[in-house]
């Protein structure tokens, strides 16, 4: 399994609209061969920056993410709201209950 975690930093009044394009990416992710989760999360601190949780069967799944008209339509409608690139991690699961 691969994990995926992404921060993102959105601009001041655009949360909302950020939120409303995720909701519209998330079932088609989901809905791709190998993805497992997609979660969107929002720091209590900042309400501007949000955490992606994503899990994977493995790095096919990832690799074909990154390619669907999905993804790219998302970035593209949230490149005008977001601020710089998205913070990027790949995780392994070390162990899992």
């Amino acid at each position: 399994m691969v994990v995926i975690g992404a921060i993102m930093h959105v601009n001041k009044g655009k949360e909302d609209q950020f939120i409303a394009e995720y909701r519209k990416l998330a079932p088609k992710v989901l809905a791709d061969p190998g993805a497992i989760s997609y979660t969107l999360h929002r720091d209590t601190g900042d309400p501007t920056t949000f955490f992606f949780y994503e899990q994977y069967a493995n790095d096919d799944a990832v690799r074909y993410h990154s390619t669907t008209a999905h993804f790219k339509e998302f970035f593209k409608a949230i490149g005008p709201i977001t601020q710089g690139r998205p913070e990027i991690h790949r995780y392994e699961v070390v162990q899992q209950k």
